[in-house]
Parts: C-alpha cells; sequence; structure tokens
C-alpha cells in the first residue's frame, strides 16, 4: 500500500472503530454487519465517510454492500475520487 491508501485506510479505520466498538482491529474484509453494524449505524457511517473525505456520495452508490467491509469502502472512494 502506498503512503495515501495507508493515511485513508487508517481514517476509514478510526470511524468503523466509533461503530464497532468490541473490536481491537477490525480486518478490511470482515462483515461489518455480523461484527454488530445495525442498518441505522449504517447510514451514520455512510455519512461519517461523506464527512471525513468532504464529499457527496451519490444515491445510486449508498447501498449497503458499498459498506459492509472496510475494504468496500476503500474501493469506493477510489471509484469517487476517478
Amino acid at each position: 500500500m502506498d503512503a495515501s491508501t495507508l493515511q485513508t485506510s487508517s481514517r476509514i479505520n478510526a470511524i468503523v472503530g466509533q461503530f464497532i466498538a468490541q473490536q481491537d482491529k477490525v480486518e478490511r474484509d470482515q462483515d461489518l454487519q455480523e461484527l454488530g453494524l445495525t442498518s441505522m449505524q449504517m447510514v451514520n457511517l455512510m455519512l461519517s465517510i461523506e464527512a471525513e473525505f468532504d464529499l457527496t456520495i451519490p444515491s445510486a452508490k449508498l447501498v449497503p454492500s458499498n459498506f459492509r467491509t472496510i475494504e468496500n469502502i476503500e474501493k469506493l472512494l477510489r471509484e469517487l475520487a476517478h
């Protein structure tokens, strides 16, 4: 991973950590719903990602699968950057 990707991953981990408190470290490919993320928390996660990265996620991209894992969130952010 390059420095930019590492920084993005770190920022996403910090946000996810606010919602998945029982985990010390959430792996990039772990299903966040299986770790206890509720649908309301997923909405708040989406809003937190938008605020942290100062962007608006298009409504077509506001689907649960894009926020199921840290890896999926990273992929979404890469797509939005291009």
